[in-house]
């Protein structure tokens, strides 16, 4: 079966970061999402949790609710790659490849860190 024309997905891309301390972006988030046009299901291929400043032992998880649902873990506590003054983790690949999560749209998608961490920065799929 040949791969399906480019123009037959629908990409978002949110994102959103918290302040802390006077770091306008303490916590981040961002997920790359794809959908068919006027499907109601939307793929998350792609979650990217920032933490800063730097810590050795900063990990991070991220969980998703559906609306009406229970919260669930997405992606297992996972150590992040120091990159200047923050730590980022990343799950997922952030193409059409079916490997992530099919969500309703609506779902609410939060990422939470391990060490020192007062925030939970969360998106909503639209």
């Amino acid at each position: 079966m040949a791969p399906a024309s480019p123009d037959a997905y629908v990409d978002e891309r949110a994102n959103v970061c918290r302040a802390e301390a006077g770091n306008p972006c303490a916590y981040g988030l961002v997920v790359t999402s794809w959908h068919r046009p006027g499907s109601g299901p939307r793929t998350v291929s792609w979650v990217y949790a920032t933490r800063s400043p730097v810590n050795p032992r900063n990990l991070a998880r991220w969980w998703y609710q559906a609306p009406g649902g229970a919260a669930r873990v997405g992606g297992s506590w996972r150590g992040g790659r120091i990159v200047k003054s923050w730590t980022e983790t990343t799950w997922g690949s952030g193409g059409h490849d079916h490997l992530g999560p099919e969500l309703p749209a609506g779902s609410r998608i939060c990422v939470e860190f391990n060490y020192g961490a007062t925030a939970r920065p969360c998106i909503t799929l639209r």
